[in-house]
């Protein structure tokens, strides 16, 4: 406990570097559990729209269950607002500490939730409610995560503390691929539909709980801390983001198309694709995609380690472009052999990780400290619930309207090249302080 009564400056080395890795594994399990949750909804989105859109065809049950999954993600620029005030105003670990409950409570109650067959229309409609409360929490808890962290590093280590965090999106992942894969392995189609798709849900009280104690145990960033003090009480962030730094934003959510849309479309969309329509089985597909997720952990610490050395810039333009030419004959490989399925799906994973993990430091460098938590949540969560959420419902809409199983390869390849033009104007602050 020797944070809570002491300083950075005033501790030893060791002190510091056992603070420091409390401080980036509360913010990796927080972070960890909203992405076990976001890939166990994308991992059971049909099973789910079995459960809860019964009376759909199959191809319209996966569309309505994405639906519900995009009403969650719209929320993030709202839960932005709000934990961006908070975290700004009063303080990022409060902003956290309450991100943290907020998503543990509706991920519980998820596993909870009875089916249509069980108490009819009801049924989707608290399955939108617990999505659009999830996404509340989620407009603070990635963004907040990223900037509680590089704030706490040091000049030249901003890259690689960051990626960690963006290292914990694929722990969370991971561990949503594994229980999924276990969970369909271990259990009888009929078993799966009755209550073993609960199991995975219900488990993250436990996260939720580890993660909400150990933050209670750190502290305010001393960067933050000092910020605070010299602004003047009546200063309200949003107010303050909106007249001077939109501009920010809305170059930072061009520049984020590379994330939002590529995300959306390799994590999510691509797992569903294989099972719903080149009717690979379930377990195979997840499979398929915890491998792949293994090559995107590979590239995140390589990727993060080299930020701090040859700049953001370079590793966020280059697989950015990456997207731009390779995108559509990966697409296309999918439908190939099994081998060359997962080839390519590694691939495309590789190329997001390298671009996922300077993007914590990219963005905390972009904005001052007094707005910052406002900025990155309101920016982030934009981009996210325009662009991201809707990535899989147009993908799926234009391989139904082009009967080309690669036609959201173009889609990707078209936002990522907006993304290289925005980047060709980024300045790189990698050597500079935090403002």
């Amino acid at each position: 406990m020797v944070a809570m009564t002491m300083t950075m400056d005033s501790m030893t080395l060791p002190e510091k570097k056992t603070y420091i890795k409390r401080v980036i594994s509360s913010c990796m399990i927080g972070n960890a559990l909203e992405w076990y949750d976001f890939a166990l909804y994308g991992y059971f989105a049909t099973t789910l729209g079995q459960l809860f859109f019964p009376k759909f065809d199959p191809f319209a049950a996966l569309m309505a269950t994405f639906g519900v999954f995009a009403a969650g993600v719209i929320m993030r620029p709202v839960g932005g607002i709000i934990f961006g005030h908070i975290g700004d105003k009063i303080g990022r670990k409060n902003a956290l500490l309450w991100s943290i409950f907020l998503m543990a409570v509706p991920t519980t109650l998820l596993g909870l939730l009875p089916t249509y067959e069980q108490i009819g229309w009801m049924a989707p409609l608290l399955l939108t409610i617990i999505r659009l409360a999830q996404g509340l929490s989620m407009g603070g808890e990635f963004t907040g995560s990223m900037i509680f962290v590089v704030e706490h590093a040091e000049k030249g280590k901003r890259g690689v503390y960051g990626s960690w965090v963006i290292f914990s999106v694929l722990i969370g992942i991971l561990i949503g691929s594994a229980v999924a894969t276990v969970i369909c392995e271990a259990l009888s189609h009929d078993q799966l539909y009755t209550w073993g798709w609960r199991i995975p849900f219900l488990l993250s009280v436990v996260g939720g709980y580890v993660g909400y104690t150990m933050r209670k145990t750190i502290q305010e960033p001393e960067h933050f801390a000092k910020a605070k003090q010299e602004r003047k009480e009546h200063s309200t962030p949003v107010a303050e983001l909106c007249q001077n730094h939109w501009r920010k934003i809305l170059y930072i959510i061009c520049m984020e198309f590379t994330l939002s849309i590529g995300f959306y479309l390799i994590v999510t969309f691509i797992s569903n694709f294989l099972t719903a329509i080149l009717h690979i089985d379930m377990v195979t597909s997840l499979m398929m995609t915890t491998l792949s997720m293994v090559a995107m952990g590979g590239a995140i610490i390589i990727s993060g380690k080299l930020s701090d050395k040859i700049g953001r810039k370079p590793l966020l333009l280059g697989s950015t472009l990456a997207f731009v030419v390779f995108a559509y004959p990966l697409f296309q490989a999918l439908e190939g052999s099994l081998m060359t399925a997962l080839l390519a799906q590694m691939t495309l994973a590789t190329i997001l990780g390298t671009y996922f993990a300077p993007l914590p430091a990219a963005l905390a460098e972009m904005f001052p400290t007094s707005v910052r938590y406002s900025g990155l949540s309101l920016s982030h969560g934009l981009s996210m619930a325009i662009f991201g959420s809707s990535a899989p419902l147009i993908a799926t809409a234009l391989i139904e309207w082009t009967g080309n199983n690669a036609a959201p390869a173009i889609y990707l390849s078209g936002a990522c090249f907006i993304s290289a033009i925005c980047l060709l104007f980024m300045k790189d602050r990698f050597r500079e302080d935090l403002n």
